[in-house]
């Protein structure tokens, strides 16, 4: 790994330590985005070993995303992430399979949107609190 390779990780954990739980879920959807993006891009490179890399990588993000879910608190919404996500594992191996990059980003596309609504139920509730911090700010 290079020195900003290392960088990057060490300002990423920083992130995410520091994060909410709904900052910390949108984190990973990011990092989702940001594999999925690495996969399509060694697709169109021909490279196979780097997409199975990012595949993995993607596996990952998605088993993340799942472990957090409060399935007993969480309500129908956790319920549904949880299909969705496991809908998302599916995609992934099938995608991964067929060499396919529409599918690859039509999953980008869907993490995105999860990503933002992550994001706007932050704001919600750092509002609701009185505050008008930015995505990513703390409380100190």
């Amino acid at each position: 790994m290079n020195a900003y390779a290392k960088t990057a990780n060490a300002y990423l954990s920083q992130r995410i330590m520091g994060a909410s739980p709904e900052q910390q879920a949108a984190l990973i959807m990011e990092a989702g985005q940001l594999h999925l993006g690495r996969a399509i891009q060694a697709l169109n490179r021909n490279d196979f070993s780097a997409a199975t890399t990012s595949y993995i990588r993607v596996a990952e993000v998605i088993q993340e995303a799942t472990i957090r879910l409060d399935l007993e608190g969480g309500g129908e919404a956790a319920q549904s992430l949880a299909k969705l996500y496991a809908h998302w594992t599916s995609e992934l191996m099938a995608a991964s399979r067929a060499k396919n990059a529409a599918r690859l980003e039509a999953m980008a596309s869907n993490m995105g949107e999860i990503r933002q609504a992550w994001e706007e139920h932050h704001q919600k509730k750092v509002g609701s609190l009185g505050y008008a911090f930015q995505f990513g700010d703390r409380v100190g």
